[in-house]
């Protein structure tokens, strides 16, 4: 191994994170289940082996906790405890984190909230809100398309489902991506601490707005929240559930990543100037298929459960994926953004093409039980998004000298800092 090309992917390196498809390409080729030398953790690049991993519940779990520092904490896991524990409210785990069955017990309290009439509800409101935030800066020719657009929409949408006050957007979005860089990986114990302050913050923000919701529940999907009570359990989320899904499942899945989808997709239009063209020319027959496209090409979005570039899960058993045993109680990084690009499933997999057939058939929502709840609301706000857009601008391009393309330093997520935009109207 340490002689292949493998060993000399890094996917800690803040370059490789900027573009990590060269280095995806190399692990799918040389070592599809290859356990990196830092961390011990087995990397999962291939389209078929990410999907039985997502399918197959008895040899996998969703609880890595219970394998890392839930038995044995380390002075820094025990540091970020207690300093959620005497400031705040300690997060439980997420949907996300739990297998059945109190996977299917919560579940079931986000399931009405995303039923399809309550999405078609929203339509009016997400196709509105696109077009009003392009209309703010449409006559300067300019913008900077992730503050400008791609943050508001999906912050706005989630945070009045989540009882927020729009005026206070920014200070939400400054604890969401606490949260994101939290998770990151990346972060010195100091940093992480001061994102965990942030997050208490955010604690004290929604937990007076849990006990109004408890006295008087409206039809919110955070009043459905506070108070569904769980048949399986006899109770509904406690506190410090709650505060875990705000954060994890609502705030962050269901605004922080479809920004990022957002913000993918227009960077995509610029680099792939026939595919602006063709999109133009019959969005009603193109904007479907390209939506597919920057889900499978990015796979930005988590809400709800949906992928991310990757994500953590273990083995419950020993078992084996692309000729390597994996012993039980291993931890596995599997790497949606890989295996969307994997050329044993898709051809030309690097390629935008919005005549692609079967444009559905990445794995940027899910699979199985853990299919992502939110897919319905997240294409709906992609779609108008989008779909503002073609409708106001004729062309565009990356504003001369003032973009640099980085993105945040993230070990599971890509998300880009900026992007600064110039472009005629229709």
């Amino acid at each position: 191994m340490s002689d292949s090309p493998a060993s000399s992917v890094n996917l800690f390196d803040l370059e490789t994170q900027r573009c990590p498809y060269d280095a995806y390409k190399t692990l799918r080729d040389e070592a599809p289940v290859y356990q990196c030398p830092t961390t011990g953790m087995y990397v999962i690049t291939r389209f078929d082996d990410v999907r039985q991993i997502l399918t197959d519940t008895e040899h996998f779990t969703n609880e890595t906790a219970y394998l890392t520092d839930a038995t044995e904490p380390s002075p820094r896991a025990l540091a970020v405890r207690n300093t959620f524990q005497e400031e705040g409210w300690v997060p439980a785990k997420t949907l996300n984190g739990r297998d059945d069955p109190d996977h299917k017990a919560v579940r079931s309290v986000f399931s009405d909230a995303f039923r399809p009439k309550k999405i078609q509800a929203l339509e009016d409101e997400v196709r509105d809100l696109a077009g009003q935030l392009i209309d703010d800066f449409i006559d300067r020719g300019h913008c900077e398309w992730v503050r400008q657009f791609a943050i508001p929409l999906p912050l706005l949408i989630i945070g009045k489902q989540m009882g927020a006050n729009p005026e206070d957007i920014w200070h939400i979005k400054e604890w969401t991506e606490a949260f994101f860089h939290r998770i990151s990986l990346m972060q010195s114990e100091k940093e992480e601490l001061i994102s965990v302050r942030k997050e208490i913050e955010a604690q004290h923000y929604f937990q007076p707005i849990f006990e109004r919701l408890r006295i008087n529940p409206d039809d919110s999907l955070l009043s459905a929240l506070v108070n569904t009570v769980i048949e399986e359990w006899g109770r509904p989320l406690n506190d410090n559930e709650l505060h875990a899904e705000m954060m994890a499942d609502t705030f962050v899945g269901g605004s922080e990543t479809t920004t990022n989808a957002i913000s993918a997709g227009v960077k995509l239009l610029i680099e792939n100037p026939l595919a602006w063209e063709q999109l133009k020319s019959d969005p009603d027959r193109y904007l479907k298929v390209f939506i597919e496209e920057v889900l499978r090409l990015e796979s930005p979005v988590l809400r709800l459960e949906s992928p991310v570039q990757s994500l953590m899960r273990a083995t419950a058993k020993d078992v084996e994926l692309s000729g390597v045993m994996i012993s039980a109680g291993s931890l596995i990084n599997i790497r949606f953004a890989a295996a969307n690009r994997d050329e044993r499933r898709f051809d030309n997999p690097d390629v935008i093409d919005l005549d692609r057939p079967h444009p559905g058939g990445h794995m940027a929502f899910g699979s199985g039980k853990h299919h992502c709840l939110g897919a319905p609301l997240a294409r709906r706000e992609l779609h108008w998004s989008f779909k503002a857009l073609v409708d106001r601008i004729d062309s565009m391009w990356f504003a001369e000298g003032k973009n640099d393309f980085s993105y945040h330093p993230h070990y599971l997520l890509r998300a880009m800092k900026s992007l600064h935009i110039e472009f005629k109207t229709r």
